[in-house]
């Protein structure tokens, strides 16, 4: 009888330890919000860049701009050279008229936008959970920009 006590007691506290470990070994994930993902430039400074932006406009409290936000950071990270890219809070009242001017009426509204021919490209939220057609959307964007900018010489 002794012996099956101290093997239960044995396999409790394995399985103790075991759970202990594993919850200390996977850290929990943060929630971040998309205004966490800001890109440290402004609409006015992508503006004043000459290169072609990608625009994304969000509020804090909307699911699927919590779900396109890392997303959007990782492609900012591939297409960093070729392309300026801006998180617009559209609750912020000083974005007022920018989103007056991209006629936001929901969340998340990504465009690519050169800045130079005034050419606005809305992105359909259907592309958003794939990044393979997002880069295939970015590339054709970039692709016809630079074009447009070559005919100019």
């Amino acid at each position: 009888m002794l012996k099956k006590i101290l093997t239960i007691v044995c396999v409790l506290f394995t399985f103790a330890i075991i759970t202990i470990g594993v919850v200390n070994a996977v850290p929990p994930k943060a929630k971040l919000l998309p205004s966490d993902y800001a890109t440290k430039i402004t609409w006015d400074q992508a503006m004043k860049s000459g290169k072609p932006i990608a625009v994304n406009f969000y509020v804090d409290w909307c699911t699927y701009c919590k779900r396109f936000a890392p997303i959007l950071d990782d492609l900012r990270k591939d297409y960093d050279p070729d392309l300026n890219f801006v998180m617009i809070n559209a609750e912020d009242k000083t974005n007022i008229q920018l989103v007056k001017d991209f006629m936001i009426g929901g969340f998340p509204s990504f465009y690519l936008y050169e800045p130079k021919y005034k050419l606005k490209v809305f992105i359909s939220q259907g592309i958003y959970a794939n990044p393979k057609l997002m880069k295939e959307e970015i590339d054709t964007f970039l692709n016809v920009s630079k074009k447009l900018r070559q005919c100019e010489k």
